[in-house]
């Protein structure tokens, strides 16, 4: 599997991994936080936790995020961040810092916690120049800062290429994650409105949630369970069959035809477009190479 396939998979499955494991203990306070970089769930040994108000995270978790480096100084216990050459630095049980020539005051002091420097969400944002959220009822942190090549593929005027580069911007979840049916399965329906790039739908079994570009990531604001014992119209989005029997986030209205790659592991992947009339057409099989790429060229949405 190459590159391009690599980074989908894994957006594919760390988004899985959420739907499947968090939102179920929506809200509750014992719930352990995670924390995504770029879609990616970080391992910590230690726990992230809110401290008035904010949240604190190990300084070493933010080692993934593209375009950082970090040095910690045991002597004076002053943390420098590197963010491509504009440099940031803390110290350990202070609220000041100074980003680049710019002086901040955080809304908590960093503190040291089981040998590990703990450090404001907000430290994270200015030093790293991510995109930080963190999304209460799934006790999730979500850090966005899109890659060079990304950002390059959703601005092509290649569709397929646009595509590719929507589907693997760092993603936020701005609603509840809504938990699917139990089970394994490696399945999942992409869909495309007609000519667009900038939004897209994604069902793995009984769950589609509906994602949007945000300024350089992507953020999901809709979440919805099916009964696929169930069929239904559904005006807003004709190209979903099944009833919608719980949602998160507001509802999108989609009223042209949309395009669909239907991915599984093992099977391959099928492609066809749907109208605005909810009728499908199975077009075929991908080859080999479009299965690589994963997002290709469908001649026949012209017609949609």
């Amino acid at each position: 599997m190459n590159t391009f396939s690599k980074a989908a998979l894994a957006t594919t499955i760390s988004f899985s991994m959420l739907a499947s494991g968090v939102s179920g203990a929506s809200g509750a306070a014992s719930k352990s936080i995670i924390m995504q970089v770029n879609n990616v769930p970080l391992p910590g040994d230690v726990d992230l936790y809110v401290q008035n108000g904010s949240t604190l995270v190990a300084l070493n978790m933010i080692r993934s995020i593209p375009g950082v480096t970090i040095n910690w100084n045991n002597t004076s216990k002053t943390v420098t961040v590197d963010n491509n050459g504009t440099k940031s630095t803390l110290v350990a049980g202070k609220k000041e810092t100074m980003v680049g020539d710019k002086k901040v005051t955080l809304p908590t002091s960093s503190v040291m916690k089981n040998g590990r420097v703990m450090v404001p969400l907000r430290f994270i944002a200015d030093a790293s120049g991510s995109q930080v959220y963190w999304n209460a009822p799934d006790r999730t942190v979500y850090v966005a800062k899109p890659t060079e090549d990304m950002l390059k593929e959703i601005q092509s005027s290649d569709i397929s290429i646009a595509r590719h580069g929507a589907y693997s911007l760092p993603r936020i979840a701005k609603v509840n994650v809504l938990s699917g049916e139990e089970g394994d399965s490696m399945a999942y329906i992409r869909y495309f409105p007609k000519n667009q790039s900038s939004e897209f739908f994604e069902q793995h079994m009984d769950i589609v949630n509906y994602y949007r570009i945000i300024d350089t990531h992507v953020e999901l604001l809709w979440s919805a369970r099916l009964n696929l014992q169930q069929e239904a119209k559904n005006a807003s989005l004709p190209f979903l069959t099944n009833k919608i029997v719980e949602q998160s986030g507001k509802m999108p209205t989609i009223q042209k035809g949309v395009v669909y790659y239907n991915y599984s592991v093992p099977g391959g992947t099928t492609f066809g477009t749907i109208d605005k009339a909810g009728k499908k057409t199975r077009l075929g099989e991908a080859t080999e190479d479009q299965a690589r790429q994963m997002f290709f060229s469908i001649p026949e949405e012209e017609q949609l």
